[in-house]
């Protein structure tokens, strides 16, 4: 069997006022739809796209606000339609399978707006001056448009019931041009028919009202009513020329502006109106105000009918729609900031030329991204959690969370280049907002226990796989603003040869990154406003250094340097007298490191612990073996199936029954957490060494460092006889654990544990971390 597939589904581009006021056409909701759901936040972001979209013709002529697709089943045989007076129905009718909350908000809209015209124009209507009439003309044909939108006319009928609203909803309402058959009751519907019998005899402002029978839910339209009032409040702070806060936009900058005109009307404005509007003072004719005020309203009101617009996809049957709304992912959940930002990026290719071009390439990159979060909350969070880097790494935005000022910065930044070079620029903009994306696809966002990966870069470090992990394992996401710097500026190479060189740049960016931000938590122990620091970095550079955003404010100019990343890596360090070793050790021994960060006290512990050896001389203590003698700095340490745990020495709280411990360790709260009372040991060993004697503890370490099977028998047999309730479970972990080399220093130890000796271990700890940190702070790759 042969299938028309072309014909099996339609996409129309149309203007609201198109689709609306098409030919003999009206809308049908369908019973299994859901209810009018729009509220005064929804009415808000369509009126402000409506507004910054009036604003966008000033600068762009040709400016057009995509508003998604509508999806509707042409119901050639009236089969959706139900009840039905067959004879009676509209020529064509359209059920709605998504877009109602859409269609009804522009209905509505567009009686309030024809209520507002309506009453403003009888002003003018009787004058003769030419900037009189002329807005008087306009108005009476905005009229005819605005009506046009929400009645359909039938031509014959009773009286009035030959005008039907152009949507009802399913048993609610019922077309007929006979009395007594037609029926509206549906809020939306009601209203509709309702505001025409109104304006038909009454010149006072319509206040929409439940009808007095059929309604069996009063709630459907007191949210219909409330939202109709809501836009009837704002429409009235868009048309005020000097309202509070942004609500209005610069009616005397439109009228100044010749292709402004041209733009909404198709032609300029009377030399009389743009002369009347711009020169005439407010308190020299009481008319003057009225006047910019209607006039703001009809340009309003026809860049909201023939401006804005949908792609009306159409099909023939309703399995073909539901196939076509679950495809879409239509769902109850607010599209993302970048599903309202894509038809701008669409829209600036020209949808003709958009497959072919740049952008639809770096397009599918941010939606592989994007596409892996199934649900519809979790794809929201994951589409902020790429925008708000993103924002930093474009130009030192702090970006919020919330949709509405997502969706406004993408509106925003895309639109910030001169004209002559705009689409050049809007390319790169959204290049690297997939780069962002294909950085957290491939190593932020790995799925637990994957090592981060850089598809598109070859990459051998295992250095910077372990840096990437333990900035992640911080939840120190600040970071991936500067990080995709590197990581775009790499993948931008223009031969292997360049692509080698700034792939070098990036990996020494993610170890400086990781140094930095260890020394930093270290020396302070909290975040010490670590991220205030990354965002100077991005925005305003440091000192003579470059900011390193893409596109700084102001007239900076935003650098991708190793070279400058480091010396402002550095100077930051230097300003708070961390950049050398002996100051930043004093400032990291004294730091509670556990209480406040764990990943960064036990980070600092394998630090320290690698390639370690015995102090001979201070027992207790360790120093720096030789290479490879005991590497402990690497992925596979710190996401280990049996990965080390930190462990407190001397309990974290004071038992005076437990023998061993200084007491000047607890007159302090902070010594208990600080790095020389810490060790690592893995999780069940850990529990058994936990909350005993000193001497038992010593015990411990030794049976887990000893070198022979008899040293360990002994060991246990020692702790037996410390320990009578010692378990033969608690003997197993021990010897299942293994050897681990860095107790034994721990059990060289025979004196008490003291305060005095965790400061000591502590500044030697500190320091050995310092000595594996420092490497990754110079300039490798310059």
């Amino acid at each position: 069997m042969t299938i028309d597939i072309e014909n099996a589904f339609k996409a129309t581009a149309k203007s609201t006022s198109d689709f609306l006021m098409t030919n003999g056409q009206g809308c049908y909701i369908p019973a299994y739809q859901r209810e009018y759901s729009w509220d005064r936040e929804n009415i808000d972001r369509l009126f402000e796209d409506a507004r910054n979209g009036v604003v966008m013709v000033l600068k762009r002529p040709e400016t057009i606000s995509f508003l998604g697709t509508v999806i509707a089943i042409h119901d050639i045989k009236h089969q959706t339609v139900k009840p039905i007076y067959h004879s009676e129905m509209p020529s064509k009718v359209m059920t709605i399978i998504d877009g109602q909350q859409r269609i009804s908000t522009f209905m509505m809209a567009n009686v309030a707006l024809h209520d507002t015209v309506r009453r403003a124009h009888t002003r003018f209507a009787k004058k003769s001056d030419t900037h009189f009439a002329w807005i008087s003309d306009q108005a009476q044909q905005l009229l005819a448009l605005l009506e046009d939108t929400v009645i359909l006319d039938m031509k014959t009928g009773d009286e009035d019931y030959r005008y039907y609203p152009r949507l009802i909803r399913s048993y609610l309402d019922v077309w007929s041009k006979r009395q007594g058959q037609g029926e509206y009751t549906s809020p939306v519907a009601h209203l509709i028919w309702s505001y025409f019998q109104h304006e038909k005899s009454q010149s006072k402002a319509f206040k929409a009202e439940a009808p007095s029978e059929g309604l069996e839910d009063i709630a459907r339209f007191n949210r219909v009513q409330s939202v109709y009032t809501h836009i009837t409040r704002r429409l009235k702070k868009i048309a005020a020329l000097n309202p509070p806060g942004e609500e209005n936009f610069d009616i005397l900058g439109c009228v100044a502006s010749s292709d402004f005109a041209e733009a909404i009307f198709g032609y300029p404005f009377p030399d009389e109106v743009v002369t009347y509007v711009t020169t005439q003072a407010e308190d020299a004719d009481t008319l003057h105000k009225a006047y910019c005020e209607l006039l703001s309203t009809i340009v309003f009101a026809r860049y909201l009918n023939e401006r804005m617009a949908f792609t009306v996809v159409t099909t023939k049957s309703e399995d073909d729609a539901f196939d076509m709304f679950e495809a879409l992912n239509t769902t109850g959940e607010p599209l993302t900031a970048f599903e309202t930002f894509k038809p701008k990026v669409i829209d600036a290719e020209s949808i003709e030329k958009y497959e072919h071009s740049p952008s639809y390439e770096e397009v599918g990159r941010i939606e592989r991204y994007l596409d892996q979060f199934k649900d519809a909350s979790k794809k929201q969070k994951a589409t902020s959690e790429m925008l708000i880097p993103f924002a930093l790494a474009e130009n030192g935005e702090q970006l919020e969370k919330k949709l509405n000022a997502q969706r406004k910065y993408l509106r925003r930044e895309f639109e910030f280049t001169e004209i002559k070079d705009s689409l050049k620029s809007q390319r790169a903009f959204v290049r690297r907002l997939a780069h962002t994306a294909e950085f957290l696809a491939d190593a932020w966002d790995a799925p637990v226990g994957t090592p981060p990966s850089f598809t598109s870069l070859r990459i051998n470090d295992p250095d910077v796989v372990l840096c990437l992990q333990l900035l992640k394992d911080m939840k120190h996401s600040i970071i991936i603003a500067p990080i995709c710097r590197f990581f775009g500026q790499a993948l931008d190479a223009a031969d292997d040869a360049e692509k080698a060189k700034r792939s070098a740049s990036f990996v020494s960016a993610i170890k400086a990154t990781a140094a930095f931000s260890i020394l930093w938590r270290g020396a302070f122990g909290s975040t010490g406003n670590i991220e205030s620091k990354y965002r100077e970095i991005m925005r305003e550079g440091v000192g003579s250094v470059p900011p390193l955003s893409a596109r700084p404010p102001g007239d900076k100019t935003g650098i991708v340097s190793y070279a400058n990343y480091l010396r402002a890596l550095k100077a930051l360090l230097e300003e708070k007298k961390l950049l050398e070793k002996n100051d930043w050790v004093k400032s990291a021994a004294r730091q509670p490191i556990y209480s406040k960060s764990r990943p960064v006290s036990r980070f600092l512990l394998i630090l320290a612990s690698d390639d370690a050896e015995v102090d001979n001389n201070t027992p207790g203590l360790i120093v720096r073996g030789r290479r490879d003698l005991f590497p402990m700095v690497s992925y596979d340490v710190w996401m280990g199936d049996a990965a080390f745990e930190v462990e407190h020495i001397a309990p974290q709280t004071r038992n005076d029954g437990l023998s061993g411990w200084d007491a000047a360790i607890y007159e302090d709260p902070d010594t208990v957490h600080q790095l020389g009372n810490l060790t690592l040991l893995p999780s069940l060993p850990n529990k058994v060494a936990s909350d005993r004697p000193w001497a038992q503890k010593r015990l411990i370490y030794r049976a887990l460092s000893a070198e022979t099977e008899d040293v360990f028998t002994d060991t246990l047999k020692q702790i037996s006889k410390e320990d009578a309730k010692f378990s033969e479970r608690a003997a197993e972990i021990l010897s299942g654990s293994g050897y681990l080399r860095m107790t034994r220093a721990l059990c060289e130890r025979s004196e008490n544990w003291t305060a005095e000796f965790i400061a000591q271990r502590s500044e030697r700890l500190a320091g050995l971390a310092w000595d594996r940190l420092q490497p990754w702070l110079i300039s490798a790759s310059l």
